[in-house]
């Protein structure tokens, strides 16, 4: 498999941090109906941290330098 370069992992984890946030609006809009599913809530959840933990795999923030 070839290497990535920085710019396309920058990409991929936008892609994936964007993703993740459509989920968190959806899930915060979701929890305020009347008739949710704590089961969906979860599965919500968990893939709101995967997509995330994801997207720090493919492009770690940066140190922070101490001044």
């Amino acid at each position: 498999m070839a290497d990535l370069t920085k710019h396309e992992r920058e990409q991929i984890a936008e892609i994936l941090a964007r993703r993740a946030n459509e989920i968190a609006g959806f899930s915060d809009t979701y929890r305020r109906d009347d008739k949710h599913h704590g089961s969906v809530e979860l599965a919500l959840t968990r893939e709101i941290n995967r997509l995330r933990r994801l997207s720090d795999r493919v492009n770690p923030p940066e140190p922070e330098r101490d001044e």
